[in-house]
């Protein structure tokens, strides 16, 4: 059988700057603030409590580089190489890691590196006890520059109930049972009000200039789990009925969810944590009655909110 010859790189016939393209200068000598390699996963072993202990992860990666005007393009094989890291680190240390890499090995002004990992989560369902296996995302994210950064975050599912058609709701009832308003309002409290509800997702992420005081992937998804009703893959009908029941009486548009996990945060750290950290919270609500959906987004520096937090509230 006829094999295949090896390959065999031609004979240099030029210098070495010849062949080194990105390195040339482009026809349009403009600097560009970013160059992205996206669609890029690796496996990572990423070493956290959420995972209990270490787990080999695959995370989308999203490297952005910025590149200088008298400089052609970046060199795509030393990203790739600052991306074989060693195994067993949190995973906003390999996102630091990747960044001072990229940085160092294409010599430019700014480099951003980000990371997200679905990572498998056993909760137990509040009615039944049962383990419910669940999934949540983590994203880690770094800075390499004159100002560095580090951020990292936590996104789960959720659900919310609409608090508007609970009025009309409550209305009805009301004339329906022949009682009065004041204990149509109790029972707004005590009792699920119909209303409709839809699935969403909402993300928490802090950030910093490096990763010391920053609040773990474990702290930021007890935040999730106390401001919003987060959802579970295995739900006994007791439990079932235990989720919607909390949603119902605790109504939330998306405006709420991102202003109550805000919240939550802010006020489950020390105040010397708070002032250096910056938040941001998303909140997507996949509507059930529209064909549209909803965001919400708040992002703040930490002393901001707490200082909010903190003032009287003002009357409408």
């Amino acid at each position: 059988m006829p094999t295949s010859s090896p390959s065999v790189m031609p004979q240099a016939r030029f210098d070495d700057a010849f062949y080194d393209v990105p390195n040339q200068r482009p026809a349009v000598p403009v600097a560009l603030r970013a160059v992205s390699v996206r669609n890029q996963q690796v496996l990572l072993h990423v070493t956290d409590e959420l995972v209990g202990g270490t787990l080999p992860l695959l995370c989308d990666v999203d490297v952005r580089v910025s590149l200088r005007a008298e400089q052609r393009g970046i060199h795509m094989s030393r990203i790739q190489t600052a991306l074989a890291t060693s195994a067993g680190r949190p995973l906003t240390d390999f996102a630091v890691e990747i960044a001072e890499r990229v940085r160092d090995s294409q010599q430019q002004e700014v480099v951003e590196v980000r990371l997200r990992a679905r990572v498998p989560l056993s909760t137990r369902t509040r009615v039944s006890g049962l383990s419910s296996p669940d999934t949540v995302e983590i994203s880690a994210g770094a800075t390499a520059g004159a100002e560095p950064e580090v951020r990292h975050g936590v996104t789960a599912t959720n659900i919310t109930a609409c608090p508007c058609m609970q009025g009309y709701a409550l209305t009805d009832l009301i004339e329906q049972l022949g009682v009065s308003p004041e204990r149509g309002v109790d029972l707004l409290r005590q009792v699920p009000i119909a209303t409709h509800s839809q699935r969403g997702s909402v993300r928490l992420s802090v950030l910093a200039r490096d990763t010391t005081g920053l609040p773990g992937y474990p702290h930021l998804y007890r935040v999730l789990a106390e401001q919003t009703t987060l959802t579970q893959e295995l739900l006994k009908r007791p439990d079932e009925y235990d989720l919607v029941r909390r949603a119902h009486l605790a109504p939330q548009f998306v405006e709420d969810v991102v202003r109550s996990v805000a919240s939550g945060l802010v006020r489950s750290l020390p105040s010397e944590d708070v002032s250096r950290l910056g938040v941001d919270v998303t909140a997507e609500s996949y509507e059930s009655i529209h064909g549209h959906d909803i965001a919400a987004r708040l992002s703040a520096p930490g002393h901001e909110l707490a200082g909010l937090l903190a003032a009287p509230a003002r009357d409408a």
